[in-house]
């Protein structure tokens, strides 16, 4: 689900021209950090 729609996501950023760089920075930087958040609290649960 939110996983899918985030990649989407960064792929339209990919293809625009630069006008949206920082913002797709942000983008990326935040979903990657709720990935790191999210295999944490897997460890967390499975430890």
């Amino acid at each position: 689900g939110c996983r899918v729609e985030a990649r989407e996501y960064i792929e339209t950023f990919e293809r625009t021209d630069g006008r949206s760089q920082v913002l797709h920075e942000l983008t990326r930087l935040d979903f990657n950090m709720v990935q790191t958040i999210h295999q944490r609290e897997l460890r967390e649960l499975s430890g």
